[in-house]
């Protein structure tokens, strides 16, 4: 398989950011990881196509590992997933090895993966290939395994159902027939898509499932996870509450998983600076372009419950529109890193989402829509270009 043939089966990032496959792979890494840290809550995604697909996730794995030339593998895994793990370890050997990380969120940051696994940290502004390493979720590796233009997609069905699911469904296809297949256990309930930590909320369930959906998770209406998203709903919101409410008691920053990395994010900077920038004078802190969006400093560490990680998606806003760049010097990884873990279980509690059923079992629904609508703008970069134009008939040749 080659370059070429990835970008023209169109696979891109299923991990949630969309990265082109094609762009990435061009580079000379020593080392390929698979991204199989599945660190959101709820969702069980990855590890059900590890244990339904594993040769074809291994096959992709050794294609990139080829084409990039890498000399060494590594799966990225939480230790808790035993049988996935000896599966996995009964199927590998030579350069591509198992790597059993702590269950702790955001396990599957690239830049915390790289160092739970090699130890290697990624400076500020860096990129994976800096230090030798390409990160690659397990869906991706699935797809480039399959060798097919890609028009259908792993979700993650979680909440507030009767029975969570792993289903796979045609790229193009709405939220509302999705779910129209399962069982909403609460009368007034909300969606959101890509996971509880980093997704959104939707208020338009005809969207329809990109290349990039992780997940839909229903919640009920009424749910603490949601009270938090609809109060930090637009940037006015979460300005109007930092001028009211930060004591800059800084946990936000001591708790962030990029920082005790030696990234230079300080979501505490961030919301002072929006205490007291205006529109005239932005005050900026540079480093917190380094921030990964994981959003633990807002749902997990403020005892306030103010929004930092809104303050610092702001000021990351301002730094790419004034084009400025992180001139520190070379930080290493904090003293007390491996004393500021947070644990998956202790986040769900926090989350509120003990409640549900926490499994996904990977389940055939056969879908078969009518219609799909497939978005042009499903990856990073610039939208796609049709190669087809309205009214013309086309067939799934797969």
């Amino acid at each position: 398989m080659t370059l070429n043939e990835i970008e023209n089966n169109g696979i891109i990032g299923a991990g949630g950011a969309g990265f082109p496959t094609h762009v990435k792979l061009n580079s000379n890494p020593d080392t390929i990881i698979m991204n199989a840290a599945e660190c959101e809550p709820l969702l069980h995604k990855d590890m059900e196509l590890i244990l339904n697909y594993s040769d074809e996730i291994l096959n992709g794995f050794k294609t990139v590992m080829e084409i990039t030339g890498a000399k060494d593998g590594i799966i990225g895994i939480k230790e808790k997933h035993k049988h996935e793990i000896e599966l996995l370890n009964s199927k590998v050997s030579g350069n591509i090895r198992v790597k059993p990380i702590e269950d702790i969120y955001p396990a599957g940051d690239e830049v915390t993966l790289i160092y739970m696994t090699t130890k290697r940290v990624v400076q500020p502004g860096a990129i994976p290939i800096s230090v030798g390493c390409v990160v690659q979720n397990v869906e991706t590796l699935f797809n480039i395994g399959m060798n097919k233009p890609i028009i259908e997609k792993f979700i993650a069905v979680a909440g507030a159902v009767e029975n969570p699911a792993t289903i796979k469904v045609p790229v193009g296809i709405s939220f509302a027939e999705v779910l129209s297949n399962f069982k909403i256990t609460v009368k007034d309930y909300v969606v959101r898509s890509g996971g509880m930590m980093m997704g959104v909320l939707e208020k338009d369930l005809n969207k329809v499932v990109s290349k990039q959906t992780g997940a839909l998770i229903v919640l009920p209406s009424d749910h603490h996870s949601v009270k938090v998203y609809n109060r930090f709903a637009t940037e006015h919101d979460t300005e109007r509450i930092a001028k009211a409410g930060c004591d800059q008691c800084s946990y936000c920053t001591e708790m962030c998983p990029r920082y005790l990395l030696g990234q230079p994010v300080r979501p505490e900077t961030a919301m002072r600076n929006r205490m007291f920038s205006n529109q005239d004078q932005p005050m900026i802190f540079a480093g917190n372009f380094s921030c990964c969006e994981c959003n633990l400093c807002t749902m997990y560490s403020c005892p306030e419950g103010l929004n930092p990680r809104g303050a610092t998606m702001i000021e990351k806003k301002l730094i790419r529109q004034k084009n400025l760049k992180w001139n520190g010097k070379e930080i290493p990884v904090h003293p007390m890193y491996d004393y500021r873990k947070v644990p998956t279980q202790k986040l769900k509690q926090r989350i509120d989402v003990l409640r549900f059923k926490d499994d996904g079992p990977l389940t055939d629904l056969g879908f078969n829509p009518e219609i799909v609508r497939i978005p042009l703008n499903q990856h990073l970069g610039a939208p796609a270009m049709p190669v087809v134009i309205e009214g013309q008939v086309v067939k799934n040749m797969i």
